[in-house]
């Protein structure tokens, strides 16, 4: 410990998301932006591939800060800084997006690596418990593993740079998945000082900016193309898809998780379940923006295998991610997400026969199906009472 007056979050600190974490977060809807916009102007599994590794990328400054300002007190200045001081590198590392795996893959990388080494030395002097201390030396261990790799890539062309960050993407992403574990060092979570209704509050506030990102996209592409006359028609499906999402998403499971987190010890273990499962609802949300601005770019014409993929490809990761999740923590299955990746499927099929906005018409439907059915199980589960 270098502090004598630890900067971590106490019992009198308040749990409320600041402000400023809120503004924080504001710089990650460009990055949003920015990954859809790249696989919309390059719809091809190598693009996607490129995507993905942007996106987790992205995804780890932006769950691991949250992670320190969850577990620290953000009415400090130290703390502030710290945040604003990540969103100023962060802009640069999310303008560069476009442009990675070409001429400035050089300043993403520059920019990850001093966000996730520099925060993760900087958390090391901040007055944490042991436990939290500890787990946060793995955590840059874990980093100091990765970074090589993402180095290395900056000096090869697209293709090997896409290798080597995909190995540096998934050192990170299994060191989150694995909770930072060493030989003979990991973490106990119910010794984790982490608030988990708040973890999961920035978690819910975040993938709900991701979703006003794709109705940002939606209406984009309805401002492009409002000569045509079935733009009423797909645009009114594509914010009918994102209100489906929104309901699956926070009008049943949030509040169940919320629940379930006052009944447990160890809400560690759940957090970082959360975490790798948003990163998968992230890339879900994603598939749609760029399905939905490509029904609407040309809603008549039969859509080709990219659109279809994309339109229907978004809700399937979406209900996946989300009946695993609901699995995992809640310990029962969902039966309406497996019928709903079944109808997407055979929807899917179909799609090729008819134009793009019966499609993206087919890819709604099995979202509202869930979300109607959500709605049903709730209502009986309230009028049959607790037992």
């Amino acid at each position: 410990m270098f502090r004598a007056t630890s900067l971590m979050r106490s019992a009198t600190s308040g749990s409320r998301v600041t402000r400023l974490e809120l503004f924080f977060d504001l710089v990650f809807v460009f990055a949003l932006s920015q990954l859809s916009h790249h696989l919309l102007e390059h719809p091809s599994w190598v693009a996607a591939g490129e995507t993905f590794v942007l996106l987790l990328a992205v995804y780890k400054v932006w769950v691991y800060t949250t992670w320190a300002a969850t577990l620290l007190d953000t009415s400090r200045f130290e703390v502030q800084w710290m945040l604003l001081i990540v969103m100023l590198i962060t802009l640069f590392m999310n303008a560069s997006i476009g442009s990675a795996f070409g001429a400035f893959g050089w300043l993403f990388a520059a920019s990850y690596l001093l966000v996730q080494l520099g925060r993760g030395a900087w958390l090391l002097t901040v007055g944490l418990d042991r436990t939290t201390h500890n787990h946060f030396v793995r955590t840059l261990i874990w980093g100091c593993m990765s970074a090589p790799f993402w180095i290395a890539g900056v000096f090869f062309g697209p293709g090997p740079r896409l290798m080597f960050w995909g190995v540096a993407a998934a050192i990170d992403l299994g060191g989150h998945m694995l909770a930072h574990r060493l030989p003979g060092q990991k973490t106990e979570g119910s010794r984790v000082p982490l608030p988990g209704e708040r973890i999961f509050e920035r978690f819910g506030l975040f993938y709900l900016i991701a979703l006003g990102e794709t109705i940002l996209s939606t209406g984009l592409a309805i401002a492009g193309n409002l000569a045509d006359p079935l733009i009423f028609v797909t645009g009114t499906v594509s914010l009918a898809g994102s209100v489906a999402i929104w309901w699956c998403y926070f009008y049943s499971l949030e509040q169940e998780i919320l629940k379930k987190l006052a009944s447990v010890d160890d809400q560690f273990r759940p957090g970082i379940l959360a975490g790798n499962t948003l990163v998968v609802l992230l890339a879900g949300l994603i598939l749609v923006a760029v399905g939905d601005q490509l029904a609407i770019s040309d809603p008549a014409a039969r859509p080709d295998l990219a659109t279809v993929l994309f339109l229907f490809g978004g809700p399937a990761l979406f209900l996946a991610a989300r009946g695993f999740f609901i699995r995992r923590v809640l310990g029962h299955r969902q039966p309406s997400d497996l019928a709903g990746i079944g109808a997407l499927a055979v929807l899917a099929n179909l799609s090729f026969l008819l134009p793009a906005f019966v499609a993206a018409i087919g890819a709604a439907l099995p979202l509202i199906g869930v979300a109607v059915a959500d709605a049903v199980n709730r209502r009986r589960r309230t009028e049959r009472g607790p037992r």
